[in-house]
């Protein structure tokens, strides 16, 4: 008996140090230790734009939060980069005039980028607290960055040329002190991640294709079953899940894709393989993890969720 207890305390542990932090619009953060009840920690504006307090990408690494985002334009624009060990308690590490987005990490430091004119800049650190100046985009034109990711040891930055039209593009940084390639004909940009050995990417923000890459350099259509296009796309652990809100694809290795049965309620946002969390506009949440249905999280205030990570705390 005195086994069996001790089996259970330790379970029961484990399930107890689930912690996800969501962020979006309004500079909100949340926080959830069951993937389907949330709690606002901290937010600036409700409801929230695309503006100075938009937080927009999100990472845990190093045993702590740090998150990014900003915009808008004028006296209000801003950027910022927070971090906090317990999604409650908060500090902002730097601050720009412009928005800093995404916060990439990999090779033990954090990069990010600042859209910028002519071109944006990265910047790097080791612990998030102290930033240093990176690399400039050499070419004009990559002024807003949109996402990036790490994989096969380089960082793949993402964006446009400002608004939904003009140029794609994508640099490639080993550490964010130097840029070793730049493209800008990329035919769209959207949700990347890193998985099976490759860089993955939605050509835009709905209804559209995927591309991939191994080095960020060199990119490729994949093929999706019946020509089918996505909304949403994630890392689900030992697999990549893409889909709409009827039709999912899986695939290990970024090229061969099959369909599943499952589908989706909003955008999934965040997967290990098994649970799901999915956000719609403005900010509804809803968790999947019986392989049956999606359930409804928790009414909140609206301000919409633009990322969702899990503290790795074991």
């Amino acid at each position: 008996m005195k086994h069996v207890f001790c089996f259970l305390f330790v379970a029961l542990a484990a399930q107890a140090a689930d912690l996800w932090l969501a962020v979006g619009y309004g500079g909100r953060r949340m926080i959830s230790t069951d993937g389907k009840t949330w709690e606002i920690t901290a937010e600036w504006a409700q409801p929230g734009k695309d503006d100075g307090n938009n937080l927009m990408s999100a990472v845990w690494a190093k045993g702590q939060f740090v998150v990014t985002g900003g915009g808008g334009g004028g006296a209000t624009a801003a950027g910022h980069i927070l971090v906090s060990k317990d999604g409650r308690e908060w500090a902002e590490t730097h601050k720009d005039k412009a928005r800093i987005n995404p916060i990439v990490f990999g090779a033990d430091r954090f990069v990010v980028g600042t859209s910028s004119y002519p071109s944006g800049r990265l910047m790097w650190s080791t612990d998030a607290m102290k930033w240093n100046d990176g690399a400039k985009i050499a070419a004009k034109g990559y002024t807003h960055f949109r996402g990036g990711a790490f994989g096969n040891g380089v960082f793949v930055l993402t964006g446009n040329g400002g608004g939904i039209g003009g140029v794609s593009w994508a640099v490639v940084t080993p550490d964010g002190e130097k840029i070793t390639h730049e493209r800008n004909d990329l035919p769209g940009q959207g949700r990347i991640v890193f998985g099976g050995g490759h860089f993955v990417m939605m050509t835009g923000n709905n209804n559209v294709g995927l591309i991939r890459s191994k080095d960020g350099i060199e990119w490729t259509p994949v093929e999706l079953p019946g020509e089918g296009k996505v909304s949403w796309l994630v890392n689900a652990g030992g697999s990549l899940i893409a889909g709409t809100n009827k039709t999912a694809y899986t695939s290990t290795d970024a090229v061969a894709w099959k369909t599943t049965e499952m589908s989706s309620k909003g955008n999934v946002i965040w997967s290990d393989g098994k649970r799901f969390i999915g956000s719609s506009w403005p900010g509804k949440m809803s968790f999947f993890n019986d392989g049956k249905s999606w359930e409804n999280a928790n009414e909140l205030t609206a301000n919409g969720i633009n990322r969702v990570v899990k503290a790795e705390t074991k």
